[in-house]
């Protein structure tokens, strides 16, 4: 078993705004080797070069995004954007827990979605948030029966550990339970789940990075994403480098 490759989500978003290729170059000398949301500027363009280009960095494009809205009326194109970027992910990084009805709808669209991106080779991933695991009908969180309502070859889980955490769930268990199913994960930091926001480099904060990390590697998730949703103390940059030391540090890069 190896660890998870390392990839990057936002935190250098506005870097990439003012200056894409330095931003992606910046992160690829630190070692990061995927990037999440990168599409947004590889399908400007000459998509070709771009991808030729983002390779010869040594980034993939680890997901391309998605909305239920998309997922219900723009399969061809999402399918079409994923070959351009080179992708084998679709992510749908949001959806409601607001009634036990609508989760059930809402799993019936991605498994008809799911199975005709898989019949492509695209794996569609459901990211969560802390609403899923603290919303619950007859003792059972909408996490759990959003997997239990979706089909294990057509709808996969991009887990994010710190929104476990922060919904009062173990990340390690979440994980295992979903063995198979997980091909990527968010792994970032919170200072408190009491308050909202309090989010820090990785490995400065509560949530169990290392053990979540190790459950990872042993499920044979491919992808682990550091992410921040709002910086700390440090810049952009200081804050990619201080997550990927802190993972390197611990042992957790790397065979």
């Amino acid at each position: 078993m190896t660890n998870p490759k390392l990839g990057l989500i936002g935190i250098l978003t506005e870097e990439a705004k003012a200056d894409f290729w330095g931003a992606m170059s910046t992160a690829a000398a630190i070692g990061y080797q995927g990037i999440e949301g990168a599409e947004r500027w590889l399908l400007e363009g000459d998509v070709g070069s771009n991808m030729r280009r983002f390779r010869a960095l040594g980034l993939h494009a680890v997901t391309l995004s998605a909305s239920r809205e998309s997922l219900r009326g723009e399969l061809d194109k999402l399918i079409a954007n994923a070959a351009a970027i080179q992708t084998s992910h679709v992510s749908v990084w949001w959806g409601p827990c607001d009634s036990e009805e609508e989760l059930l709808r809402d799993a019936g669209l991605y498994n008809a979605a799911g199975a005709r991106l898989a019949a492509e080779g695209i794996k569609l991933c459901y990211h969560n948030h802390a609403h899923e695991f603290k919303t619950s009908w007859n003792g059972i969180c909408a996490m759990e029966m959003l997997a239990e309502n979706t089909d294990p070859k057509a709808v996969h889980f991009e887990l994010d550990i710190a929104w476990i955490t922060m919904g009062g769930a173990d990340p390690v268990r979440v994980l295992g339970s979903m063995a198979g199913r997980v091909p990527a994960i968010h792994v970032k930091d919170v200072t408190t789940i009491q308050e909202p926001d309090r989010w820090t480099a990785v490995g400065t904060g509560i949530v169990r990075i290392a053990p979540a990390i190790q459950k990872a590697r042993e499920i044979g998730v491919e992808w682990m994403i550091v992410e921040q949703d709002r910086l700390r103390n440090l810049s952009p940059v200081e804050t990619i480098m201080a997550s990927y030391l802190n993972l390197k540090e611990a042992g957790l890069l790397g065979g």
